[in-house]
């Protein structure tokens, strides 16, 4: 595996710095959408509970955005529908924000990857055309190296793009599906805090 890097040359480095990138944004994006989902599935019940109970105060564990909904619509549940919007859309706006964060990352690998890919692949093909040049066909191993150079790159570029293309698509749509979520979830709890009857959400 060193030797296919080293012969890939210095855009291989580039392009395995690249996919270092990728791979940290990805596992830092799962993990902070799975807090979310789990804060879903663990608070929800506690919030209707507290709401049940006389929307007694709760400060809910943690930091999650849905404990800053039901904080911020608590704070807002004696004012009218319109100010209890305008305190939720704030703190959904600032969610949705949160949940782009990185993406930006993994689209613009995806871009650049496979011109780097091209990239080591001239660099590669020129090599080979010196080589050529300066001792004829009668040295294929020179040839060769300039061939292995390029297409490495080339091979290279492209998993990385195949990944972060996957990778992006799969958290994009990940995240539309927690701030739609949230957006429900804000809803039941301005009507679970205003006696607004039960819009209980799967």
């Amino acid at each position: 595996m060193y030797d296919i890097f080293a012969k890939g040359g210095f855009v291989m480095g580039i392009i395995i710095a690249c996919s270092v990138l990728a791979v940290t944004v990805a596992i830092q994006r799962w993990s902070y959408y799975r807090r979310i989902e789990k804060e879903d599935m663990l608070l929800m019940p506690q919030l209707r509970q507290a709401a049940a109970d006389g929307a007694a105060r709760l400060s809910p564990a943690g930091d999650g955005p849905l404990a800053r909904l039901w904080a911020a619509i608590y704070d807002r549940r004696a004012g009218s529908g319109a100010e209890i919007g305008d305190a939720a859309e704030l703190v959904l706006d600032a969610e949705n924000l949160r949940l782009e964060r990185y993406l930006y990352i993994l689209a613009t690998v995806a871009t650049i990857a496979p011109l780097l890919g091209l990239l080591g692949t001239v660099f590669g093909m020129i090599k080979t055309f010196h080589a050529a040049a300066a001792s004829g066909a009668g040295n294929p191993a020179l040839l060769a190296e300039g061939i292995a150079e390029a297409l490495y790159n080339t091979a290279a570029g492209l998993c990385v793009t195949i990944f972060c293309v996957v990778s992006h698509n799969h958290h994009r749509n990940r995240a539309d599906r927690l701030l739609r979520q949230l957006e429900t979830r804000a809803k039941e709890i301005a009507a679970l805090l205003t006696g607004g009857g039960d819009s209980r959400a799967a």
